[in-house]
């Protein structure tokens, strides 16, 4: 619903967007693995006039100013890989690939008042990995082996080895 507004807002102005997701928003709408998120990690163009947009749409409906942001820049690989989802009018919106969503997801490797755990075992059955070389061959594919923290490895052996 919020999409399409932002579609309609921008046709109004005579402009094209761009929104990729990320985190739970990929998790509900792509996977449907979950019926909600708290909100919608993305990066978006053209920013300015998003960021005017999700603010109006937030005021509308009475929603946290963040509702949609780009806090999720700090996971950005530079191997970003990601799908067209959806195209409208005016919007195009992409979504990170299985693999990328996995490898954000275990990078991350939050445990607590995070719904990841959940996410990351789903993504790993989805993807069909056994094994943590799997999960990290995965990971390592986006991002370089130094960002890698142990806690990662020890919540990949957690889900993998000792289930």
């Amino acid at each position: 619903m919020y999409l399409e507004q932002i579609n309609e807002e921008l046709k109004k102005r005579g402009q094209h967007g761009e929104i990729c997701l990320f985190g739970g928003a990929v998790m509900c709408l792509v996977f449907q693995s979950r019926d909600s998120t708290k909100d919608v990690d993305a990066i978006f163009a053209p920013t300015s006039e998003l960021y005017a947009i999700i603010k109006n749409i937030a005021n509308e409906h009475h929603l946290a100013s963040d509702w949609l942001n780009n806090a999720v820049k700090g996971f950005l690989s530079s191997r970003h890989d990601v799908r067209l989802f959806r195209k409208m009018s005016h919007l195009d919106i992409f979504t990170a690939s299985p693999e990328y969503m996995l490898a954000m997801k275990t990078l991350a490797a939050r445990t607590y008042e995070s719904k990841d755990v959940d996410d990351i075992r789903f993504l790993l059955k989805y993807l069909n990995i056994r094994t943590v070389d799997q999960a990290l061959a995965v990971l390592e594919r986006f991002y370089p082996q130094s960002r890698v923290l142990p806690k990662t490895t020890y919540l990949l052996e957690e889900l993998l080895v000792h289930e």
